[in-house]
């Protein structure tokens, strides 16, 4: 199977975990020393933590995720994939809105061969309430 192909079966495994509030099996495809860089928050360390941060926003109420893709790119053992997504989030004011953004995940092939996202980045489209 070809890297691009194992990314976007990656995408749809996160989008289906996501949409289940499955934090333990987004964090199954992320390394053991991954980097979760979330917005207006500090970057946190380790499958552990990645798996917390997604626990936190469903816990927040984020559901109802679609992902796309906007370019897969590999060079030897490092691979990218840069995409969009539309989510349920929470507002200040107690209702839900449909928020917008972008993430990039870097990837690392693992010692067996299999490919882990290394990092993700990701934020939304609209500014920073204030």
């Amino acid at each position: 199977m070809s890297v691009e192909q194992e990314i976007k079966n990656g995408a749809a495994r996160f989008e289906a975990a996501f949409n289940r509030g499955d934090a333990a099996a987004i964090g199954a495809d992320y390394a053991e020393d991954a980097l979760l860089l979330p917005p207006e928050s500090p970057a946190e360390r380790g499958r552990q933590a990645v798996e917390s941060g997604y626990r936190e926003l469903f816990e927040a109420g984020w559901k109802n995720i679609t992902i796309g893709s906007i370019e897969i790119g590999s060079d030897g053992d490092l691979a990218y994939h840069i995409g969009t997504y539309a989510a349920d989030v929470p507002t200040t004011e107690g209702t839900t809105t449909r928020d917008k953004g972008k993430y990039l995940d870097v990837y690392k092939r693992q010692g067996d061969g299999s490919w882990k996202i290394q990092a993700t980045m990701f934020n939304s489209d609209e500014p920073a309430s204030q």
